[in-house]
């Protein structure tokens, strides 16, 4: 059986298609690996701090106000809970709290939303950027491993998260402060002695 001139050059098109998947399959990861290998927590409290994401983010879906009038998101560091975002009143930042600590494992909550309107994609755009300029500056700083420090940014404020000394806190602040767009750093680190 012979293909057509018409039926190779497809042929080949479809394998090249679905041989790049399994590329970005492999590549995609390898840096999932190299993220969990440079992570100083364990593999199982990396691993418990996604699933505690997760179900605190499920938790607050079920709240109708919130799933429907805020733009909340869980941030999880050695069971510590970061609730940033959105919410509109002071009600719903509480019931946001509330719902956190009813998580089974949360150990603790450190709730930074802001009350107001949700933010645009523009600013998640800009948020990213500034998120990524901060990893940048810390990988070539010595004075913090950028390994140690969890960097998330929301509507201009980044936050900071990690086991780590004082003197690595204050550096990682330090960094993150002199990046265009920050208006504000707010550490929530548990320090090591």
């Amino acid at each position: 059986m012979t293909l057509t001139s018409f039926k190779k050059p497809v042929l080949i098109l479809m394998a090249s298609i679905l041989l790049q998947g399994c590329v970005a399959a492999l590549l995609g990861g390898a840096a999932a690996g190299t993220k969990v290998a440079t992570d100083p927590r364990t593999m199982g409290t990396q691993v418990d701090d996604e699933t505690l994401e997760f179900r605190v983010e499920n938790a607050l879906d079920k709240d109708e106000q919130i799933s429907s009038e805020a733009r909340v998101n869980a941030v999880s560091y050695s069971a510590r809970v970061l609730l940033i975002g959105q919410v509109p009143s002071e009600s719903t930042k509480s019931t946001a709290t509330d719902l956190a600590k009813g998580v089974e494992g949360v150990t603790d909550v450190y709730n930074e939303l802001r009350i107001g309107p949700k933010i645009t994609i523009g600013q998640i755009s800009k948020d990213s950027w500034i998120t990524t300029q901060v990893k940048s500056k810390m990988l070539v700083d010595d004075r913090v491993k950028s390994t140690d420090v969890k960097v998330i940014t929301e509507n201009g404020e980044v936050f900071l998260l990690g086991n780590v000394t004082q003197a690595q806190a204050d550096a990682a602040a330090d960094i993150a402060s002199k990046i265009s767009g920050v208006q504000k750093v707010i550490k929530v680190f548990k320090y090591l002695h």
